[in-house]
């Protein structure tokens, strides 16, 4: 449990402690385990000088025996047998010694084969001595005595010499090459422990710099996260193992904090700066928990007098009804988007407003960020709008009406004008002197002129009031008929039309003739000299759903900067006595585009010339 409260560069050191400590607890239980080993060895090695001191034993019981035997062969003097016990007792320890000699021997030793054979062929010649002496043969066994025993008794005493000078020598050196084999056990467990805690240190100092030291930096690096620091640099992203796992997902944190705080940064600003009414508050209780400052400027109200009350007890509504009715429709479509309601102002001034509500969740509670606007300048404007719309459009009538009956009135003067100074010339031409018919020639030619311009206004005029309903117009066809109509003007020009596929639009017949008339005729009259015309009408699919016709000629062209002005009315570049006409032509021709939903402009071809496009719906 205690482990839970250490930190982890305290429980690595900790761990590291441990396993130093298990690592010198091994090693001093190998040692004692190798010192007990090498105890165990020298103790068998001993068994050596147990067998030397058997051997000895038997030498020293060979002896006793000899002795006893060479005294009762040359004095009789013990009338009892009690020598004879002795001899056996000393021959019952005898063995007693071998069998502990051959037991801590090799069976296959040579020394212990000797030795055995040595003493059993001493043991019968000292039976059958003791038997000589038992029964009184002392002559005979006093010769056998001297000329077999003595060299028995000799070889066997020198080969029990040599086996315990053999063993002796055998067991010193067994003792010190234990004794040697002790020591190196020990300095070599010594110094595997030894270079295991210095390995073991080295690895906790290792283990540190690669776990505890990247921790720390990638500790440091989330401070300046956490303290709005975008230029903060993560570390060890680039590695494999969990450090890096660790840093990656660091720096992923790192991007989505910046994120998020960008986020909340825009929020707060938009939600302070904005005009409008901005509030959060419970969906259910209505129970303000932050406002704008557009909240306090246009309901008078200030923060601290709001947050943490409900909209209901501080009046903010017109009326209860209306809460309820912007809660049941969001309710029902999730969001409100420009929802009319009704709200009072803190001195009790009522408004209109339009809201719009999107919900959220926050802490578990249903909420909802409210916008609302105040439209009671906007209504105001509406109502003044609206009043000057009509009052637009009622002297625009007017106007039509007047600028209808003024060009109606004015071709009648027009009339009289032309018909009389018709009549003058033909009767009292001949009488008028050069200056007056001049001037005859001059109020002829104006009012030509005048009816034409007058003829004009009215087209103009007619073109909105026009209550012909658009329907499928084939301007191939239109275009066809207009050539046939203008073919004097082709002839007198040696000029030649073109037309190319045109499509079927949508629109007024008697305009689309009066357009397409207009530009052609245009493209004919509007030549150099002694130049045959040649005009070329195509339509194009554009991908905005339109078709674009292109009237091209080659005739004398308009400069650029006159591109726009030739669609004014009564604009001409050119006097009348050159190119007659009544200036409106091309007026009345972007008035019918605009009717039709369409525009119109001028290129100037690289060929020379002039092109006229208009669009028109598809």
């Amino acid at each position: 449990m205690l482990l839970r409260f250490l930190r982890l560069k305290y429980r690595i050191a900790l761990g590291f402690v441990v396993l130093l400590l298990l690592l010198a607890g091994l090693g001093i239980v190998s040692v004692m385990f190798v010192d007990r080993a090498a105890m165990g060895t020298a103790e068998l090695h001993g068994h050596a000088y147990a067998s030397g001191r058997s051997l000895g034993e038997v030498r020293n019981r060979v002896m006793e025996i000899k002795a006893i035997l060479a005294h009762h062969l040359a004095f009789h003097d013990d009338e009892t047998d009690s020598w004879a016990t002795d001899i056996r007792r000393h021959q019952w320890i005898i063995e007693q010694n071998l069998a502990l000699v051959a037991s801590k021997t090799s069976a296959a030793d040579p020394a212990v084969g000797a030795i055995t054979r040595s003493w059993q062929d001493l043991r019968a010649f000292v039976d059958a001595n003791v038997g000589d002496i038992l029964s009184k043969d002392f002559d005979h066994g006093h010769r056998r005595f001297h000329e077999t025993g003595l060299t028995l008794f000799d070889r066997t005493i020198d080969v029990l010499a040599d086996a315990m000078i053999a063993a002796n020598v055998q067991a010193s050196e067994n003792v010190g090459q234990a004794e040697i084999l002790r020591n190196e056990l020990r300095r070599t467990v010594v110094a595997a422990v030894v270079v295991a805690l210095v390995l073991g240190i080295v690895l906790s100092a290792a283990l540190t710099l690669t776990i505890v030291k990247p921790l720390a930096r990638l500790r440091t690096a989330m401070v300046h996260v956490n303290e709005d620091a975008p230029s903060t640099v993560v570390p060890y992203t680039g590695r494999g193992d969990e450090i890096g796992d660790i840093a990656r997902a660091l720096a992923q944190l790192k991007q989505d904090a910046w994120d998020k705080r960008r986020t909340q940064l825009q929020f707060a600003t938009i939600f302070e700066s904005s005009p409008d009414i901005v509030t959060i508050s419970e969906r259910d209780t209505g129970l303000f928990l932050n406002v704008n400052g557009g909240f306090e400027k246009i309901l008078g109200y200030g923060r601290q007098d709001v947050i943490g009350k409900r909209s209901l007890d501080l009046g903010i509504w017109a009326t209860p009804e209306h809460r309820s009715a912007l809660v049941e429709a969001l309710l029902r479509e999730g969001r409100l988007s420009n929802f009319r309601s009704q709200a009072r102002r803190k001195n009790g001034e009522l408004f209109d407003a339009l809201v719009s509500v999107e919900q959220f969740h926050l802490d578990g509670k249903p909420c909802m960020i409210f916008v609302a606007r105040d439209i009671t300048p906007l209504k105001q404007q509406e109502e003044l709008m609206r009043r000057s719309l009509a009052e637009l459009e009622r002297s625009n009538r007017e106007l039509d009406r007047f600028a209808h009956v003024a060009a109606h009135d004015l071709q009648e003067p027009c009339r009289t004008i032309c018909s009389f100074a018709q009549l003058l010339e033909r009767s009292d031409g001949e009488k008028l002197s050069p200056q007056g018919r001049e001037y005859l020639d001059f109020l002829t030619t104006g009012a030509v002129r005048m009816r034409e311009q007058i003829k004009g206004l009215l087209d103009l005029s007619r073109i909105d009031a026009s209550p012909a309903r658009f329907v499928e117009v084939d301007l191939a066809q239109t275009s066809r008929w207009i050539v046939q109509e203008l073919q004097t003007t082709i002839s007198d020009h040696h000029g030649k039309v073109v037309l190319g596929d045109l499509p079927v639009v949508k629109a007024d017949p008697v305009q689309m003739r009066q357009l397409l008339g207009n530009l052609i005729g245009n493209g004919l009259k509007f030549q150099p000299p002694d130049q045959q015309a040649e005009v070329t009408v195509t339509a194009t699919r554009r991908p905005d759903d339109t078709w674009e016709v292109v009237v091209a000629d080659n005739g004398i062209g308009i400069d650029s900067q006159f591109h726009d002005m030739v669609f004014d009315l009564f604009r001409r570049l050119h006097g009348p006595e050159r190119y007659p006409g009544s200036g409106l032509g091309l007026a009345l021709s972007k008035r019918i585009v605009e009717r039709h939903g369409g525009r119109i402009w001028v290129t100037t071809p690289t060929t020379g010339g002039t092109a006229m496009h208009f669009t028109l719906p598809a």
